[in-house]
């Protein structure tokens, strides 16, 4: 006889992990819509915060190898590339505001240092977060021209005297 694991804390009661309906996982194309609203609840609330890759799967109350290959068929993307995707959705929505420093954003959205906040920033957008602040900020139109690209203090580039 198979002895079902509890689930954990986080895990709502036995019936939202009960097991789908025969097909139903392969209707939706990967992860069930309740396990995926739990995952998602979870980051929402936890997005400045670490957490693995294992603890998402117990939220969606299966084992992490499968949990990963179901969210992958349902998203497109990666659990972990998930998270960092709405780390960075946020961090524009605070940026906007203008208000906060970046390391501060970084450190409140989970960021190991505000180094790889720049880099993830920076990858995911094409501008650093200074300069999308500023943009944001200041605003801008198609007629304006665009933020230098590699600028370390988001200065604009002078050009050379002939």
């Amino acid at each position: 006889m198979h002895a079902v694991p509890h689930p954990p804390s986080r895990c709502s009661p036995v019936p939202a992990c009960d097991p789908l309906p025969h097909g139903d996982a392969h209707a939706t194309g990967g992860l069930d819509p309740r396990a995926f609203e739990r995952v998602n609840r979870f980051i929402g609330d936890h997005l400045g915060e670490r957490f693995s890759l294992a603890e998402l799967a117990a939220t969606a109350c299966i084992s992490r190898f499968h949990f990963a290959r179901l969210f992958r068929q349902r998203t497109g993307t990666s659990p972990m590339a998930y998270v960092m995707r709405l780390r960075v959705e946020r961090a524009k929505v605070l940026l906007a505001e203008g208000d906060r420093c970046i390391a501060t954003t970084a450190a409140d959205l989970g960021f190991f240092d505000q180094s790889h906040f720049t880099r993830t920033f920076r990858r995911a957008t094409g501008v650093p977060p200074r300069a999308f602040s500023r943009l944001k900020r200041h605003g801008t139109s198609r007629s304006e021209p665009r933020l230098p690209d590699c600028v370390p203090s988001c200065t604009p580039r002078r050009a050379h005297d002939e």
